[in-house]
């Protein structure tokens, strides 16, 4: 893979992590997603299907987002691009290199 050319990296993200110390009001544990930080992507849809689950239609779109490489992106992470949140599915550092990764992620469904 030649290196990342910086000018393709056009959409800003912001890389999420789970905050199992989050509590409610009451003192209740909670799922809460926070940033962990912002990078520049690349950003494109490879794919994008419904399907029918429980009476109800789904919708899932895959894509890849490139990047800079950076260790704290792994699958336990979300991204927050253009309003939506992607599941990380796959990190990809292609040439082994630690110069750039390829994200493969789904939208996350909150259902």
């Amino acid at each position: 893979m030649s290196p990342i050319n910086p000018g393709k990296l056009r959409h800003r993200i912001s890389i999420l992590y789970k905050d199992t110390g989050a509590r409610d009001a009451d003192g209740y544990p909670v799922e809460e997603w926070r940033e962990l930080f912002k990078t520049w992507a690349s950003f494109e849809a490879i794919s994008g299907r419904e399907y029918f689950a429980a009476a109800a239609v789904q919708a899932e779109q895959q894509v890849r987002f490139n990047m800079r490489y950076e260790k704290e992106i792994t699958t336990d992470k979300r991204i927050l691009f253009d309003g939506k949140e992607y599941d990380i599915k796959a990190v990809i550092d292609k040439d082994g290199r630690k110069e750039s990764l390829q994200v493969m992620a789904e939208i996350h469904n909150n259902s």
